[in-house]
């Protein structure tokens, strides 16, 4: 089993095990949900979009992978197989060698920089909604404060102390 499915297993397994305890903290979790729906809706979208996406980036490498296991096995394939996106400066550069494989130093940093930069680029979505995740959850919790302080003004507003014994107020 190759790695990216290897790792896509486990991403099912752990979105599976989230599934289950939800569903087992249902009606906690549906009380809490609706006591702002309109902020918690967003949210809930916002991390099922997340999750859609980071499982499109991880099936997005089958053919990166196919690409580099079958240049291993043959060279002749290669140019038998669609280019790949993520790899296509390594496809370019072993395209051009005839015979034995061997890249200098300077060549392998570069396609190494290279590929680092693309797998980095198509992360900077996952980041950004994890972000948005993390200041939505903190919206949410400042609007839950302000909420709990109104309340306590209002308590503490009806209090009547003048017309009778302070005792009687705090006892």
């Amino acid at each position: 089993m190759n790695q990216p499915r290897r790792f896509l297993v486990r991403m099912i397994l752990f979105l599976a095990a989230v599934v289950s305890v939800a569903s087992i903290l249902y009606q906690q979790l549906w009380t809490a949900f609706l006591a702002n729906a309109y902020l918690n809706g967003p949210i809930l979208g916002v991390f099922l979009l997340g999750i859609l996406y980071n499982f499109r980036q991880v099936i997005m490498l089958y053919p990166e992978v196919a690409w580099i296991e079958g240049f291993r096995k043959d060279h002749a394939v290669l140019s038998q197989q669609a280019t790949p996106k993520l790899l296509a400066p390594m496809a370019t550069m072993l395209g051009e060698r005839k015979g034995r494989l061997s890249l200098s130093a300077l060549s392998m940093r570069s396609l190494l920089d290279s590929i680092y930069s693309r797998l980095d680029e198509s992360r900077d979505l996952s980041r950004y909604t994890i972000g948005l995740l993390i200041f939505l959850g903190l919206l949410g919790t400042f609007w839950g404060l302000l909420a709990t302080v109104a309340s306590i003004r209002d308590v503490i507003g009806g209090l009547a102390v003048g017309s009778g014994d302070v005792a009687d107020v705090f006892g």
